[in-house]
């Protein structure tokens, strides 16, 4: 075996979970269906005794939807960061399964049965967070759990606005188990909407920690931050963006955790690691980066010296990011904060700052220095703005690697930056299979929703 690079990105690690939000019409049963063993039925939680329960089962639900989870032997619930991870140059499909192998050929549609099961999933946890958070506001108001609730169900409209086509719906459903069918959003109130939560979630944290000086507090108010820079550089708000992610402190991490108690609460990304799956990918189709022979510390790799779970074609290459069961899954940290400021005095011309301040990140964000970057890749006047683009999301490739941001880069590529899609996600022939890559550059309304009146669909497949 040839082992690259195994040391632990101990300053991604920490971070959680993002949480995906629309609700599947036609299983408004299994909608409601929460597997964990630590949550009560909606309707027996009468008093704040029973709210930890709540809190439980809506991050049980998060970890299934974000990073996926071993459950059902590894026929389903895959999460989202391995799905995106599929679609774009971060892993390629080494094993059978005709659905995944269609996403990471970039052949998204809405009937995929895989990416119907996580749909759902996400779907699970947007309910389950916002459901928590009701029950919070009923029994317990000012707890600054009822914050951390708000802030995951925050996330999940991010996430479905970052990774999915416009024209989500979100339907609501009543303790009695009626459900209201929503309408399809554009991208836009998608993000409206999750800046509703995380202000909500603001405003709960700072009086935490200002009355009580609760650490939880700080930590929620991050959370909060991260997630409206996040936002608002996705809308091509720069200096917004920059001026709230300068708030949040670099060593700030917010992680759900693994666990080994049961195979629906291990971690998902490094599950399908172990069956041989999905692996890491280098320059995919022509435009992917060189996340294996870059030998960059931030990807850890390893080659295991054979095929996949196919059993043909190429070696396997291991992620060493996520190692067992219990690693922590990423969602929101201080490292990304410092990026999106990065790339605002980038936007905003301050190409000297910008270069310090990710040489700063490579000199003191991980357990080693890593070397400078060339000086002409951030100098160049030549081709500055296209070369420094590139840097730019280069690094944060590499920083970000496996935590579920890549695909929305990708697409703001696209959006805010000028490319093509065929210059953006990997394009020509599969190497894998020999057939040509689709033209998919996000994912599509669930079919399960055709049972909404409100749905029909994409409203549009833009970037």
């Amino acid at each position: 075996m040839h082992i690259t690079h195994r040391s632990r990105h101990v300053a991604r690690v920490g971070t959680v979970l993002l949480l995906m939000s629309a609700v599947s019409a036609c299983n408004v049963n299994r909608l409601l269906d929460t597997k964990d063993k630590d949550t009560s039925p909606v309707g027996s939680i009468t008093s704040a005794a029973g709210l930890p329960n709540a809190r439980a089962g809506a991050i049980s639900q998060f970890q299934v939807g974000w990073a996926g989870s071993a459950a059902s032997a590894g026929s389903a619930n895959e999460g989202q960061i391995n799905m995106t991870a599929l679609l774009t140059d971060e892993y390629i499909d080494l094993e059978t399964f005709p659905t995944r192998i269609a996403v990471d050929q970039r052949n998204t549609t809405p009937g995929n049965g895989t990416l119907r099961g996580n749909f759902l999933d996400l779907s699970q946890a947007r309910v389950s967070a916002e459901r928590a958070a009701g029950l919070y506001q009923q029994f317990d108001s000012t707890n600054v759990l009822r914050a951390e609730m708000l802030n995951l169900a925050g996330y999940s409209y991010v996430v479905f606005a970052e990774d999915y086509c416009a024209g989500v719906p979100f339907d609501s459903i009543a303790p009695s188990g009626k459900v209201f069918y929503g309408q399809p959003l554009p991208t836009d109130s998608m993000y409206a909407r999750a800046m509703k939560d995380f202000a909500l979630a603001l405003t709960i944290a700072a009086a935490d920690s200002a009355v009580n000086g609760d650490p939880k507090g700080f930590e929620q108010l991050s959370l909060s931050r991260v997630g409206q820079a996040r936002v608002l550089l996705d809308e091509g708000q720069f200096n917004a963006a920059a001026t709230v992610a300068a708030t949040v402190p670099l060593s700030f991490v917010y992680a759900i955790e693994g666990s080994s108690n049961s195979p629906r609460e291990y971690n998902g990304v490094w599950y399908f690691t172990t069956q041989l799956a999905f692996s890491v990918a280098d320059n995919e189709g022509g435009n992917g980066l060189n996340f294996v022979s870059a030998a960059d510390p931030r990807v850890p790799t390893m080659d295991i010296g054979g095929p996949g779970f196919s059993g043909v074609g190429q070696d396997f290459i291991n992620e060493e990011i996520y190692t067992g069961p219990t690693s922590n899954t990423p969602l929101a940290t201080g490292l990304e904060a410092a990026l999106i400021v990065a790339e605002a005095q980038l936007h905003a011309g301050q190409n000297g700052v910008w270069a310090g301040t990710l040489n700063t990140l490579r000199q003191t964000a991980f357990t080693s220095a890593i070397p400078a970057l060339p000086a002409d890749s951030t100098t160049d006047n030549s081709v500055a703005d296209t070369s420094r683009v590139n840097v730019m999301f280069r690094e944060r490739a590499f920083w970000l690697y496996l935590t579920g941001h890549r695909l929305s880069d990708m697409r703001r590529l696209i959006r805010q930056y000028g490319r093509t899609a065929n210059h953006v996600f990997p394009s020509g022939l599969d190497a894998v299979v020999g057939a040509p890559y689709g033209s998919s550059i996000e994912f599509p309304v669930s079919s399960d929703e055709s049972n909404n009146p409100n749905s029909h669909g994409c409203l549009n497949n833009h970037a």
